[in-house]
């Protein structure tokens, strides 16, 4: 039984892939299929990205019947870009009409530096020592950094 699933499984995916090549062959056959191939479109997780909210918030929306259009043809979902930039000009606020909107392609979030490190825990033997050898532990930490960097060199 479980073989017959996954070599009908394997059948639906060959029967879709067939669909899929047809219809970039034959673009006026299905209209919706053709314009999820051709039109540049975001998907429901990159249109999240963009907006900075939840691809639940997309999906509650579409629920709802609120929120900027999109092509649904079975389980895929997709947000033309040009109805994507009509949706964004139509509802901006706080800005001039004529002001540029932020481009399609935006670079990769800037990676911030990472936090400082928090400062070395020692055990109280280990303090002791490290105080009864350098006089502080801060003259300690700083003559161990020292010898750590000379022996990266």
């Amino acid at each position: 039984m479980a073989r017959a699933a996954i070599a009908c499984a394997g059948c639906f995916r060959a029967c879709n892939l067939a669909f899929v090549a047809f219809a970039a062959v034959m673009p006026g056959t299905n209209d919706e299929r053709s314009a999820m191939l051709t039109e540049p479109a975001f998907t429901e997780n990159e249109l999240a990205l963009r907006w900075n909210i939840s691809p639940k918030t997309l999906q509650r929306w579409r629920c709802e019947g609120v929120g900027p259009p999109y092509i649904k043809l079975s389980k895929a979902v997709r947000y033309p870009v040009d109805d994507i930039v009509a949706y964004e000009q139509a509802n901006r606020q706080g800005m001039p009409n004529d002001a540029a909107l932020p481009p399609l392609t935006t670079a990769p979030p800037a990676v911030e530096p990472p936090a400082p490190a928090a400062p070395k825990r020692y055990y109280l033997n280990e303090a002791f020592a490290l105080i009864a050898q350098y006089g502080s532990l801060a003259a300690a930490e700083a003559a161990l950094t020292e010898a750590h960097d000379e022996t990266q060199d």
